[in-house]
């Protein structure tokens, strides 16, 4: 097909293939650093497309400029300035290995990608054997080959760390974590920080270890969660949401980044190897090349490539010192007046967002309207690209985040009435509650203001995540089938008609299971006429429907697959995932276990005031518990 094009066109084509494929990699990798880190906190699609796009390309596309770098020195024939352009294009397949390694701070661009590690692994030693013949059929007389050679070690570096952290990332190793982390992090936060700030990150780093543990499906012993709600339930509305974005934003880090290898000792040393050996390629091609033995065009492409490495090891040493991890270092290890100073002038520097904090909302009357406009995008298949055109997003403020924060908190008080923490029965109930809590408890089923706008906000955001987030709500709603039907039943559009068309019309399990659905949709109107009935004053009907929608959202949110929320961290965060992590630390979890620990439970009540009964039927507990155990019974018992 190309030899049908014109000479100049295929003159053209020839000259800069090579090279601009180099320059496209590069141009990818730009894109990666920059957009990269800004999913976590923009949930905007057009981000998600970009990061998206550039991250599928960018390893393809560094392949193939490898592959046609090892063809082009396969000939070996032409005229001198011919081989000295081929020498200096062989000097960028090193430059290829750093572009397949990618930048620190996205590695990964689903959890799913890092079960692949394997064949990044096959990768690695593919490129990195394709990029070593590359670099042997090269090798001449000049000093040129003898630059390359540092940037060979760092490409392999590069290469080599990601393949680790996409291995040490994978769900099977982070199966093997456990909860010493969180016992030691738990001791070392007792003394409360005077800066807000640094406690944030001491407590999210100590809440960090049990949310890893827990988002594994692994069951956490019961200790740990009264441990995380005692702490927990200590800390202000507004900290709480503030302690989860610091702890969210590490677990970003450890799913979608390099911060498994680069916050260890032998992470730091490699990065110290891979910044050396740029510079020093750098300086001594600077120094010691004749530039006017080679092209021009290919010498500014190696400096550019050369400057780029040593900016991003320069960028990648820039984060790691501002990082969350860096500060809870120098929390920990630190402790006296320089290292206060350093902290305070390196915290200046970084900024607090660690998500998008953002609600989306999806009104169903705007898109019933907007629907009728945009039949041309049903009529093609994409139904889901047609929802997302009616979503909206609002700020979080601080009077929902107070809200719902008190709301869990009397939740998780009410288990520790009666001493009934572990009675699984009541657990449920209180977990499970999907507003018939509140509504039992106004005796709306016997027979304004802020309220209004916080229950909007809510359920605009819980038709969104029905909508647009089905997967994260139970297991069911993700049917394309019945969403679609559910959808148009809740616009009021005619259901018998809709039931008469169906095609399991005369199916009999059809037919029980539209009169589910029927009396669901349609009940609301008879509840909506017993509030108007049971409740006269409309701030108490507006405060008793926002309980409604918060049951509702803590009951999603005790169903969500923890899968779905490392899946909405890289789309901005969702509350969804916030609130579920709230009830984790506030102990409203029934992912537990009463073994696997030999922790004393008692030993985490001596930070609040219990009642003596309490105590002793704790005590009672631990004895029937490790009755097996004589060691840690002697324990106790000596106390």
């Amino acid at each position: 097909m190309l030899k049908n094009l014109p000479r100049e066109v295929l003159n053209l084509w020839n000259n800069w293939e090579i090279r601009g494929m180099v320059l496209l990699s590069l141009l990818l990798q730009t894109i990666l650093i920059i957009f990269g880190p800004l999913r976590k906190t923009i949930a905007r699609v057009w981000i998600r497309i970009l990061v998206w796009s550039a991250y599928l390309s960018a390893d393809m596309v560094a392949t193939v400029a490898l592959g046609n770098l090892a063809r082009s020195q396969g000939d070996s024939s032409g005229d001198g300035s011919k081989k000295a352009n081929n020498s200096i294009q062989a000097f960028w397949a090193p430059f290829l290995l750093l572009h397949l390694g990618g930048p620190d701070k996205i590695t990964a661009y689903s959890i799913e990608d890092n079960e692949l590690w394997l064949r990044h692994l096959l990768g690695l030693v593919v490129q990195v054997v394709v990029a070593f013949y590359v670099f042997s059929r090269s090798w001449g007389s000049g000093i040129l080959q003898f630059i390359g050679i540092p940037m060979f070690i760092a490409g392999f570096i590069k290469y080599s760390e990601r393949t680790w952290v996409l291995w040490s990332s994978c769900s099977k190793s982070l199966r093997n974590s456990s909860l010493s982390g969180f016992r030691s992090s738990y001791d070392r936060t007792r003394n409360l920080e005077s800066d807000q700030q640094r406690e944030y990150l001491r407590q999210a780093y100590t809440f960090f270890h049990i949310s890893k543990f827990t988002m594994q499906d692994l069951a956490p012993p019961y200790w740990a969660l009264l441990a995380s709600h005692l702490r927990f339930s200590k800390i202000p509305a507004d900290s709480a949401f503030k302690v989860l974005e610091v702890e969210l934003g590490l677990i970003y880090d450890m799913l979608y980044t390099k911060a498994p290898l680069i916050y260890c000792r032998f992470g730091i040393i490699l990065r110290c190897i891979s910044f050396l050996l740029s510079f020093t390629a750098f300086i001594i091609f600077q120094v010691k090349i004749e530039k006017h033995a080679y092209s021009s065009i290919d010498v500014a492409i190696t400096y550019l490539l050369l400057a780029a490495s040593v900016f991003l090891e320069l960028y990648a040493f820039l984060c790691l010192v501002l990082s969350d991890r860096t500060m809870i270092w120098l929390l920990d290890k630190g402790g006296n007046a320089l290292t206060g100073a350093i902290y305070s002038r390196l915290r200046k520097l970084t900024t607090s967002k660690q998500w998008s904090r953002c609600i989306s909302q999806y009104n169903l009357i705007s898109s019933s309207i907007g629907d009728k406009q945009l039949q041309c995008l049903k009529l093609v298949g994409i139904d889901e690209m047609m929802r997302q055109m009616h979503v909206n997003r609002k700020g979080l403020n601080g009077g929902l985040e107070k809200f719902i924060f008190e709301h869990l908190l009397k939740k998780a008080e009410k288990m520790k009435e009666n001493y009934n923490l572990f009675d699984t029965k009541l657990r449920s109930k209180i977990i499970g509650q999907r507003g018939d809590g509140v509504l039992e408890r106004e005796r709306v089923l016997d027979d304004a203001s802020n309220y209004v706008s916080r229950s909007k906000c809510l359920s605009e955001y819980m038709m969104y995540l029905l909508v647009i987030r089905p997967n994260m709500l139970s297991k069911g709603f993700g049917d394309e089938e019945y969403l679609n039907t559910l959808i148009r039943d809740l616009r009021g559009e005619d259901i018998s008609q809709s039931y008469k068309r169906a095609p399991r019309y005369d199916d009999a399990e059809f037919q029980r299971e539209w009169t589910d659905n029927f009396s669901t949709v349609f009940g609301g109107s008879v509840l909506a006429r017993q509030l108007l009935e049971s409740i006269s004053e409309s701030k108490k009907r507006w405060e008793m429907i926002e309980e409604v929608w918060m049951e509702m959202l803590t009951h999603a949110a005790a169903h969500c697959p923890w899968k779905e929320h490392a899946h909405a961290l890289r789309r901005g965060g969702e509350l969804l995932t916030h609130v579920s992590f709230l009830m984790l630390h506030l102990g409203l979890s029934q992912q537990y276990e009463y073994k696997s620990s030999n922790e004393p439970a008692y030993k985490y009540y001596s930070e609040v005031s219990i009642p003596k009964t309490f105590l002793e039927c704790i005590g009672r507990w631990i004895l029937h518990f490790f009755k097996f155990q004589n060691k840690t019974i002697n324990r106790i018992i000596s106390i």
